[in-house]
C-alpha cells in the first residue's frame, strides 16, 4: 500500500513540473508584441529625413539621384547643431539653430555652386559625397507638376 502512495505522489511531482516547463515556455521574452525598442523607432519616425536652416525645411535625398558631384560644391554655410531624436521635439530647438532629424551633429552643410541656396543646399555624407536637400516648398512644387 505504501508502494502505491508513492507512485502517486511521483505522478503528480512529474505532472507539477511539465505544466511549470510549459507555462515558461509562454514568457513574454516570446511573444510577438512589439518590443520596447520598436515602440520607440515607431514614435520616431517622421515622413522623410530633413535638415532646417532658419526657418526652412530641406528634404534630404538620400538616393543616387540626390547625389552632387564634388566639383559643385561651394562655400560651408553651416553644421548641424542638433539631431532630433524623437517627433515632437522640433519645438525644442531655439533661433538660428540649425537640426535635422537624420544627420549626425557636426554634419557640414554647403552651397551649391549655380543654385540659389533657398532651392537647394548640399550635405557631406562622407569624403568626397555629397547628397542635396531641396527645400521643402520646392521640392513639393517639382512633385506636383
Amino acid at each position: 500500500m505504501q508502494h502505491t502512495w508513492c507512485k502517486g505522489k511521483m505522478a503528480w511531482l512529474v505532472a507539477f513540473f511539465m505544466a511549470l516547463f510549459l507555462i515558461s515556455g509562454c514568457s513574454p521574452a516570446e511573444s510577438n508584441a512589439p518590443s520596447r525598442q520598436e515602440k520607440t523607432n515607431a514614435v520616431a519616425s517622421w515622413p522623410y529625413p530633413f535638415v532646417k536652416i532658419e526657418g526652412r525645411v530641406y528634404v534630404i535625398q538620400t538616393s543616387g539621384e540626390g547625389k552632387v558631384a564634388k566639383e559643385l560644391i561651394g562655400e560651408q554655410i553651416g553644421r548641424v547643431e542638433m539631431k532630433y531624436e524623437f517627433e515632437g521635439e522640433e519645438g525644442t530647438a531655439s533661433g538660428t539653430v540649425i537640426v535635422s532629424n537624420y544627420l549626425e551633429e557636426g554634419t557640414k552643410l554647403y552651397a551649391i555652386k549655380g543654385v540659389d541656396q533657398s532651392a537647394s543646399i548640399a550635405i557631406e555624407a562622407g569624403e568626397d559625397e555629397f547628397f542635396q536637400a531641396t527645400e521643402e516648398g520646392v521640392f513639393q512644387k517639382e512633385k506636383s507638376n
